[in-house]
């Protein structure tokens, strides 16, 4: 049963990995995805409560991160990046982390 829940420090290198492993064959890469996560995570904008993984029977299959960004005088929410290993895309887990992500 997948499930998505808040990231821990104990996921990072698995994180990483599902990131590297999802962009690894896609058509517009530019192979540095998983590391885009890693300055993401030390930047001023994260938040935590908005850095989610899905997991299938205790591990994990999907990523999302959410970020602030300002635009003019407006805070707003941008997303990069979004995975699922590749076994599990095409199969709505990215639809759920949003959705999860946006409550």
């Amino acid at each position: 049963m997948l499930e998505i829940r808040q990231e821990t420090k104990e996921d990072y290198e698995k994180i990483y990995n599902v990131i590297k492993t999802a962009f690894a064959s896609a058509e517009h890469r530019n192979g540095n995805e998983q590391d885009l996560m890693n300055d993401l995570r030390k930047g001023e904008n994260f938040i935590p409560e908005l850095s989610l993984v899905a997991t299938i029977e205790d591990e994990i299959v999907g990523y999302i991160l959410f970020t602030k960004i300002k635009i003019g005088e407006a805070e707003e929410l941008t997303l990069a990046p979004l995975a699922a290993l590749p076994e599990y895309q095409k199969q709505g887990i990215g639809g759920k982390l949003i959705i999860e992500g946006i409550k």
